[in-house]
C-alpha cells in the first residue's frame, strides 16, 4: 500500500485545526491525519505544532503513556 507524503502549508493547516478545534476539546496528530486522510511529515507536524501554539494560542502537552502531542485551548480560552 502507497501512502501519501505531503508538505503541508499554512492555508491547508488552519482549517484542519480550527475544525478539530470546533469538534473536540483536545486533539492529536493522530486526530489530524484521520481528518485530513494523508500520512503526516516530520515537517507537517513541526507547521501544525506552531500554527496550533502561534496563531490559535492553544497549549501543547505530552502524553505519556503514547508519547503523544495533544493539543489543548488555553485555560483562559475554557471559560
Amino acid at each position: 500500500m502507497k501512502k501519501l507524503i505531503t508538505n503541508l502549508t499554512r492555508t491547508d493547516v488552519s482549517p484542519l485545526i480550527l475544525r478539530l478545534k470546533g469538534e473536540k476539546h483536545a486533539f492529536t496528530f493522530e486526530d489530524i491525519e484521520k481528518e485530513s486522510g494523508i500520512k503526516l511529515t516530520s515537517a507537517d507536524k513541526f507547521l501544525i505544532r506552531s500554527v496550533a501554539e502561534k496563531k490559535f494560542k492553544m497549549q501543547v502537552v505530552c502524553e505519556a503513556p503514547e508519547n503523544q502531542l495533544k493539543f489543548f485551548p488555553k485555560a483562559k480560552e475554557l471559560s
